[in-house]
C-alpha cells in the first residue's frame, strides 16, 4: 500500500514514469525497452525471468489538485488548501516562519491532511488492536551521518560478508540490527501526543543534542494532557494548533533558549565559541499566535548553518567560515580529495569533469526508420521548470496563458531544420523508455545535440494521443529511466554516511537520449 499526501509522485517526480505505470500499477504504458541480458545481469540479486507487474495492491492520494499522481490511485481524499487549515511555512531560503490560517472551513468533503491521517489512524488502530496486536520487528537501520557510524568502514574499504571477505557484525560491516516493538493498536494515541523518549533521550539534530523538559512542561500546559490510555500524562497533539505549538516550542530556530543550548552543546563537542550567536534572543519564545499575528524572523540555531544574529539574512555555512564551526567531515575541514576506495576506483576522488553517458553506444539506434520521416537522436535533459509556479501549478489558465498553453519540447533551430520542425509544430520524443508528444519551442538559445524538456505539466493537460502508441503522450519523466548512480551508495564512512534527504541514493535526470521527429499535424485528444 502506498500513500501519498500532496506530492506528485507518479508523474513529475517519478524518474522512468512509464516503468512506473508497468511494474508497480500495472496500468498502460510505453515502455519497449527488452530485459537486460544475462551477462549484464546483477549477481547478488534473484533475476525474476518474468518482472513483476502491478506490485501495488492499494495506492490512496491526497490532495487539492487532480494530479497525475490522483489519476493513477485507486483512491483520492479531497485535501484543505493553506487558505483552509492552521499549519507552518519556514525554509533556510529566507528568515521568517509564517503560519497558514483558514479563511474558510474546508469546503465539502475535504479536510486538512491532519484530520486525514488521524482519522486513518484511529480505525487502522481499531483494526489492528484485533488482527496485529504488539509485534517486535528487526530493522536494519544505515550507518548513519553525524554519529560514531562515520568510523564503521575506515577509508571506505567495503568488504562483503556474504562474498566471505569478512564476518557479518550489525554496525561494522552491515547495517546496525534494531528490534522495534510495535503496538499497531496504539498509533493512534501516539500519534495524538508528544513521546517519553525526548525526556530521556532528548532532541538530536546534526550530531548535537539537548533536553528539552522544560518545553516539555510548558506544553503540558499551553496544550493540555492526555488523560487515558497509552499516551496519559503526556502533552496533546490532537489539534492542528498543537502541533504547530509543539513545533515552535521544540526548534532553536522559534526558541532561543533552545538555541543557545544547542550551541553550548556545540561548544563542548568543538571547542569554538558559538552560543553567543543566540544568547541575544535567549528570552525569545515565538509561539503560534506571534505567527499568525506576523511573520516572525527565526533564531540563529545549530539546526541551520547560517547565522541572522545582529540582523543579518541567512547565508548557509557563514558560521563554519566565520566561526570556524568544524565542518561536518572526518577532518572537520572542507575535503576536495576523497579517499573512500569506491572514489578511488571510479576516478572521483578529485573534482573532475565527467561528460555524460553515451546512451546510444549502450542501447543502440532507437529510432523507425520510417520512409520519408526523418529523425534526429539528441541528448534529453529535465531541468527544473519553467513557465510555471513553483509547486507547478502550471494548468492554472494564467500560467498555460503565458506560453504555449501545454507541454513544449525545446530544441535548437539547427536541429529543427534538420527534422523539417517549425515553431510550435506537433513533435513526438521516443526512446525505449516510452514516449511524448508535444509542441516543439524552437530557439536558438538550445545548444544543437540537445534537447530539453522541462518539469512538466500532468500528462492529461492539453497532450494529445501519440502517433506511437495511440495512448495520450506521456510527461518529461516517460523518457527517463531510473539510473543510481554507484558513489551515492557509499556509507560507514566520514560524510559519506547516510543522512535522510541530505546523503543517500537518488536518481539521474541527465544521461539520457531520445529521438525526435515530426509528426502529423492533426491530433487527438
Amino acid at each position: 500500500m502506498l500513500l501519498v499526501w500532496r506530492a506528485n509522485l507518479f508523474a513529475s517526480s517519478m524518474k522512468g514514469h512509464e516503468y512506473l505505470l508497468r511494474h508497480l500499477l500495472g496500468t498502460d504504458h510505453a515502455v519497449t525497452a527488452t530485459e537486460t541480458p544475462p551477462p549484464a545481469r546483477p549477481t547478488e540479486v534473484t533475476w525474476r525471468e518474468q518482472a513483476p507487474e502491478g506490485k501495488l495492491d492499494l495506492s490512496v492520494a491526497v490532495d487539492f489538485r487532480m494530479t497525475s499522481t490522483c489519476l493513477f490511485s485507486d483512491v483520492v481524499l479531497p485535501a484543505a488548501t493553506w487558505y483552509e487549515k492552521h499549519d507552518l511555512s519556514s525554509t533556510d531560503m529566507h528568515p521568517f516562519v509564517h503560519s497558514f490560517n483558514p479563511a474558510i472551513a474546508p469546503p465539502w468533503e475535504t479536510r486538512t491532511d491532519f484530520d486525514v491521517f488521524h482519522t486513518i489512524a484511529r480505525d487502522f488502530s481499531r483494526l489492528a488492536a484485533v488482527h496485529l496486536g504488539t509485534r517486535r520487528d528487526v530493522i536494519a537501520a544505515p550507518l548513519a551521518h553525524d554519529t560514531p557510524d562515520e568510523l564503521a568502514q575506515p577509508h571506505g574499504r567495503v568488504r562483503d560478508w556474504k562474498a566471505g571477505e569478512c564476518e557479518p557484525v550489525p554496525g561494522e560491516t552491515m547495517p546496525k540490527l534494531v528490534v522495534v516493538e510495535r503496538d499497531y493498536g496504539a498509533v493512534a494515541d501516539k500519534l495524538a501526543a508528544i513521546g517519553p523518549l525526548l525526556d530521556t533521550l532528548g532532541t538530536t539534530t546534526k550530531g548535537v543534542t539537548w533536553n528539552p523538559s522544560a518545553e516539555i512542561a510548558n506544553l503540558r500546559h499551553s496544550n493540555g494532557v492526555v488523560r487515558h490510555g497509552v499516551a496519559a500524562g503526556r502533552p496533546r497533539l490532537t489539534l492542528d494548533r498543537h502541533f504547530c505549538e509543539a513545533i515552535l516550542a521544540l526548534s532553536g530556530t522559534t526558541n532561543g533558549e533552545l538555541a543557545v543550548a544547542g550551541f553550548e552543546a556545540l561548544e563542548r563537542r568543538t571547542g569554538v565559541a558559538l552560543a553567543d550567536l543566540a544568547r541575544e534572543r535567549a528570552g525569545d519564545r515565538i509561539d503560534f499566535a506571534d505567527t499568525q499575528n506576523q511573520p516572525q524572523a527565526v533564531i540563529t540555531s545549530p539546526e541551520w548553518s547560517g547565522t541572522e544574529s545582529g540582523g543579518r539574512r541567512y547565508s548557509p555555512f557563514t558560521i563554519n567560515v566565520e566561526r570556524r564551526k568544524p565542518w561536518h567531515t572526518l577532518t572537520g575541514r572542507q575535503h576536495f580529495y576523497l579517499d573512500h576506495d569506491w572514489m578511488l576506483e571510479l576516478g572521483e576522488a578529485l573534482p573532475a569533469y565527467r561528460p555524460p553517458l553515451v546512451m546510444g553506444r549502450h542501447f543502440g539506434d532507437q529510432g523507425r526508420g520510417d520512409p520519408g520521416r526523418p529523425e534526429i537522436t539528441l541528448r534529453y535533459l529535465t531541468p527544473h521548470s519553467k513557465w510555471s509556479i513553483h509547486s507547478e501549478y502550471q494548468e492554472n489558465l494564467h500560467m498555460l496563458t503565458l506560453f504555449r498553453g501545454g507541454p513544449v519540447i525545446w530544441l535548437s533551430d539547427a536541429d529543427a531544420a534538420r527534422v523539417g520542425v517549425a515553431d510550435n509544430d506537433w513533435v513526438e520524443a521516443f526512446n525505449r523508455n516510452g514516449v511524448v508528444a508535444a509542441r516543439a519551442a524552437v530557439s536558438h538559445r538550445i545548444p544543437p545535440g540537445t534537447c530539453l524538456m522541462y518539469h512538466t505539466i500532468d500528462r492529461h493537460l492539453n497532450v494529445p494521443r501519440t502517433e506511437l502508441t495511440g495512448r495520450h503522450g506521456g510527461g518529461d519523466n516517460s523518457l527517463t529511466q531510473l539510473m543510481i548512480k554507484p558513489t551515492h551508495l557509499l556509507g560507514g564512512y566520514a560524510q559519506f554516511s547516510y543522512g535522510f534527504n541530505y546523503y543517500g541514493p537518488t536518481a539521474s535526470q541527465r544521461d539520457e537520449v531520445t529521438v525526435l521527429r515530426r509528426r502529423p499535424q492533426e491530433v487527438e485528444f
